[in-house]
């Protein structure tokens, strides 16, 4: 599943339009990673989560 597909998904279960569902997914990226990179701990999970919303981030880039 890529960013696209959850986008949809999330608009379709919500009733929110697609562009406010990247609005929303984008920001959310832009604090987790902020917040995990403020972060002492980076262990288990957090890492995953911020290696993943890292390559979404850059994916949106190249694609820009």
């Amino acid at each position: 599943m890529n960013k696209t597909d959850v986008l949809t998904q999330v608009s379709r279960k919500t009733g929110v339009n697609l562009v406010t569902c990247a609005n929303v997914l984008d920001a959310f990226e832009e604090v987790l990673s902020e917040e995990v990179a403020h972060s002492r701990w980076k262990g288990g999970l957090f890492d995953k989560i911020y290696y993943y919303m890292t390559r979404i981030r850059n994916r949106k880039e190249k694609e820009s």
